[in-house]
């Protein structure tokens, strides 16, 4: 198997920052765009409202801090690692639900598909994105040691000029 150029990589690794950026800003936006609607949502869970008071300002809240970090090279790579938590997170908490774990069935109208998907469409969407996600972390933590070996630089290794 071909090894990734490491401006290959790069490239790879810029596609992914700006994707979860963008994906992390549109489910932070939609929920905030209409509150009212998402804090419905929330309440039609399976959560006590004590921990729907919670949810309905903690999901966006690190929705957008997942995103914020992403923005920066200092902290890309948490900002990777949260993506994946919280899609492994949503991913459980639909396997709960299609394992019957709860008291009832859940409402499937908070996610990004919407009510009009099935559970099993909104588990196999969770866990695409977690796995994209999972490779993303991979190519970043790659490049974060790769840069502390010396072996990242996009520039030629022509020797720099004397002073």
């Amino acid at each position: 198997m071909k090894k990734l150029t490491i401006q290959k990589t790069q490239a790879l690794s810029t596609c992914f920052v700006i994707a979860f950026i963008l994906f992390w800003l549109f489910a932070a936006g939609t929920q905030l765009y209409d509150f009212n609607k998402f804090k419905g949502e929330i309440y039609n869970q399976v959560f006590s409202n004590g921990t729907s008071d919670l949810l309905i300002y903690l999901i966006p809240s690190v929705e957008i801090t997942a995103a914020a970090l992403l923005v920066f090279s200092v902290t890309r790579l948490t900002g990777m690692a949260l993506s994946f938590l919280l899609m492994l997170g949503f991913s459980a908490y639909i396997s709960l639900a299609l394992l019957n774990v709860y008291d009832r069935m859940p409402c499937n109208c908070a996610g990004l598909l919407g009510q009009n998907s099935s559970w099993e469409t909104n588990l196999l969407f969770n866990l695409l994105i977690a796995s994209v996600s999972g490779i993303g972390f991979f190519i970043l933590f790659k490049e974060k040691f790769r840069r502390k070996q010396g072996m990242g630089t996009l520039v030629s290794h022509a020797p720099l000029p004397e002073r």
